[in-house]
């Protein structure tokens, strides 16, 4: 080889090494920089020993960062229902408790039973009829509780779509600058940083696939295929409800909720084949419309069939709104479930009709208990029944809690992959500047002893 030819390989050599260093250098000085992904200097062989510069690259897994995606989609949503079922579950109470429905119907039971013991107390009876009101009221209060949570979740598919909607647009302007980078030639990795975190942002909403084109931008699409991203930005719609009540549904009949459509087609879960399954949105689409209407109908189930064994007696002590109550009109009978006026003294009415009967036109024997044995027996069963129906709401929660704990523990699982391979380890880093700097000086040791080999020769 030519004293020419070393020069200009040295000359390389330290050109690559001067670039390495820059690209760890900023690998270094971001290493706290959320959204940073490491970059490594691009080398390709120039000529039979040389190196030239080609560029930089962004560490990455793009199969790995949608698969992280799609677990962070996932337990986005599968946290989103835990909390909830979490959180209605005490307006069902736990059997034990002093609170909830089971704690109110525990105590009427209760009180019941001490009047059937007391027939004669006016005490006792005023205070069975309180506890009766109570577990009326603590029906109601679970009731618009569930109401209340389908309200919240309504609003928050409103919030996440106009959120999605600021995300998906933001993406389509980088990729428009994305475009003009790349074309012009200029590094385009702090724009891709930039678009990786509103990607990340993205799937915590619902889930999406992305493909890069040869430009570098990027076409985001829903997990069944309808695109957000592409040629042009397609915004998802939704009419929020500010209220939602018992009947409210998705339906024509009695329901005025909306469901998110994109580009014409709707995406709630289950949705002609375009329905989204992950994500905060899916989540609260499948609260509000399936599993909290589900639990309001255990609710109004066994409000109905108390109310009914009560009636079978001929003692109707709880009304739909003073009426009797109708099989045909059980949906958000919980909400609307009031005690029999004739027992309520504050509605005019006489406790003592709970031992005397409500058709009694005066009071009878102080001591005859026969009706107060019979509300018991009527009453009797009707434990194990709340018993079922918050044994199903706790299983309920309970599997969310188990699916939103292997759901987590996945997600934590990939985080951790995609951070080992793209976050700045700076040890890595420190050790790499060391590498380099001894490359540098052994280019510039090379360039130095053709320096002096071409002086000698000019001195001979």
């Amino acid at each position: 080889m030519s004293l020419f030819g070393s020069l200009s390989i040295a000359r390389a050599g330290m050109s690559a090494t001067q670039a390495r260093a820059s690209t760890a250098s900023s690998n270094i000085a971001n290493v706290s920089t959320p959204g940073y992904v490491r970059r490594e200097t691009n080398l390709s062989q120039s000529g039979p020993t040389g190196v030239t510069v080609t560029g930089t690259s962004r560490v990455q897994d793009n199969v790995l960062v949608q698969t992280r995606r799609d677990a962070q989609s996932q337990s986005a949503r599968s946290e989103l229902i835990d909390t909830v079922l979490t959180r209605t579950l005490s307006a069902f109470g736990q059997p034990g408790s002093t609170s909830g429905v089971f704690g109110a119907f525990t105590q009427f039971q209760s009180d019941l039973q001490t009047l059937k013991s007391t027939p004669e107390s006016t005490a006792a009876q005023s205070i069975t009829v309180d506890s009766l009101k109570d577990l009326a009221r603590a029906l109601t209060q679970a009731s618009e509780a569930l109401q209340a949570e389908r309200t919240t979740a309504d609003a928050k598919i409103a919030s996440d779509i106009e959120l999605t909607n600021q995300i998906t647009g933001d993406i389509f302007d980088l990729n428009i600058e994305i475009r003009s980078a790349k074309a012009g030639g200029r590094d385009t990795s702090p724009l891709l940083d930039q678009r990786d975190q509103l990607l990340d942002r993205l799937t915590q909403m619902i889930p999406t696939n992305v493909d890069i084109d040869d430009s570098g931008a990027a076409r985001v699409r829903t997990a069944s295929g309808l695109t957000l991203v592409g040629a042009t930005h397609n915004e998802i719609e939704f009419t929020p409800a500010n209220r939602v009540g018992p009947l409210d549904t998705t339906t024509n009949v009695g329901g005025r909720l909306s469901i998110p459509t994109l580009s014409g087609r709707p995406i709630g879960p289950g949705s002609d084949g375009h329905g989204i399954t992950n994500g905060r949105i899916a989540a609260n689409l499948e609260l509000r419309d399936n599993v909290l209407p589900g639990q309001a109908a255990k609710l109004d189930d066994f409000a109905f069939e108390l109310a009914s064994a009560f009636d079978a007696i001929g003692e109707p002590l709880l009304l739909d709104n003073g009426a009797p109550v109708d099989a045909l009109n059980k949906t958000g009978l919980s909400q609307r479930l009031t005690v029999n006026p004739l027992v309520d003294p504050i509605q005019g009415g006489s406790p003592s009709r709970l031992r005397d009967g409500l058709a009694a036109a005066t009071p009878g024997s102080p001591s005859d208990d026969t009706l107060l044995s019979q509300l018991n027996d009527t009453l009797a069963p009707f434990s194990d029944t709340l018993a079922t129906v918050i044994s199903d709401v706790s299983t309920d929660s309970l599997r969310a809690q188990r699916i939103h704990s292997g759901n987590q523990a996945r997600e934590i699982t990939l985080v951790e992959a995609d951070q080992q391979l793209s976050s700045v380890d700076l040890d890595y880093e420190l050790q790499s500047l060391l590498a380099i700097e001894q490359a540098y000086t052994a280019n510039a040791r090379v360039i130095q002893t053709v320096s002096d080999m071409l002086d000698t020769l000019a001195r001979i």
